[in-house]
């Protein structure tokens, strides 16, 4: 088998592995069926060794076939990952960031004109979901051909290269205006009784301070429940209540004086970071856009 031919093979099998389909895999890359089958039994045939268990209906890799997978998904990624950027340069392109919204909004957009300054000629696609965690496929792909994904306590997911980016503590906000005429500052820990609550949907981080704080406080006595992460601080922006913010998101509003935090922070236990696909962490725009949110953290 000549060299051209065995990296069709390697690239068809690849994306097999990923759908475990051949007819997806034969409409993805615009063959028949039967073509996408003899490219997977000659390159079986090749490496001496099955890659697939063949069933009715359902077709699994082989434990051999998951090895492979491994090492071929690292080795593929850093053969496109290279000819991309003898393409393009390694100071042009395009990269694609995944964030959640709070984050995009309260911490990566308002820094991104520093990025565009020192790299003028990298065009940025930034999309943002509530859950970092909707930006994965089923099976922990990166969905929308996304380079970077910044999540909340993404360290763990296989096949991904995470590095650390921003600690953070949860801290209890509102205006100026709310904690005068509540006496929040003056009473303590008392005045919780009275004030209302400002939660995010599907946040138990409130229930977690509480139980941090060692305080018996009814959460749910006087609440309002927003939907999206950050409208909570918002809320308490327009003095409806106490929020809980976090701290890369409240801040710069403590430092401006529109928010002031009557009551001691928590800190998490989860870090934000910088996942990437495993073989792509080396490509020069994504060492670059990485090395750029590291000094972020460093310029504060």
């Amino acid at each position: 088998m000549n060299k051209q031919q065995l990296l069709r093979n390697l690239h068809t099998f690849s994306v097999a592995a990923k759908s475990l389909s051949f007819t997806h895999t034969a409409n993805k890359l615009h063959l028949t069926q039967g073509a996408v089958s003899h490219r997977i039994k000659v390159l079986e045939q090749e490496l001496g060794f099955n890659l697939f268990i063949r069933g009715t209906r359902q077709l699994t890799l082989t434990k051999e076939g998951e090895k492979f997978k491994s090492t071929l998904d690292d080795s593929l990624s850093a053969i496109f990952g290279q000819i991309e950027e003898i393409k393009t340069g390694e100071l042009h392109g395009e990269i694609s960031i995944g964030a959640s919204t709070s984050f995009a909004n309260g911490w990566l957009v308002p820094k991104l004109k520093d990025f565009k300054e020192q790299y003028p000629n990298f065009n940025l696609n930034i999309l943002v979901k509530e859950n970092e965690t909707d930006f994965y496929g089923p099976n922990r792909t990166l969905l929308n051909n996304l380079d970077i994904v910044i999540c909340y306590g993404g360290e763990h997911y296989p096949d991904m290269k995470a590095t650390p980016l921003l600690k953070q503590q949860f801290i209890p906000v509102c205006s100026p205006d709310y904690a005068e005429k509540f006496s929040l500052f003056e009473d303590g820990y008392a005045a919780l009784k009275q004030v209302n609550f400002l939660h995010s949907l599907e946040s138990n981080a409130w229930q977690r301070w509480i139980k941090y704080m060692d305080l018996d406080v009814d959460l749910f006595k006087q609440f309002y429940c927003v939907g999206i992460r950050g409208l909570d601080v918002t809320a308490a922006k327009h003095s409806l209540g106490l929020a809980l913010g976090r701290s890369y998101l409240v801040e710069p509003l403590l430092e401006s004086g529109e928010l002031v935090s009557p009551f001691p922070s928590m800190p998490s236990s989860k870090l934000h970071s910088i996942v990437v696909p495993l073989g792509t962490e080396k490509r020069a725009k994504i060492q670059i856009f990485t090395n750029w949110l590291l000094g972020q953290m460093k310029d504060g």
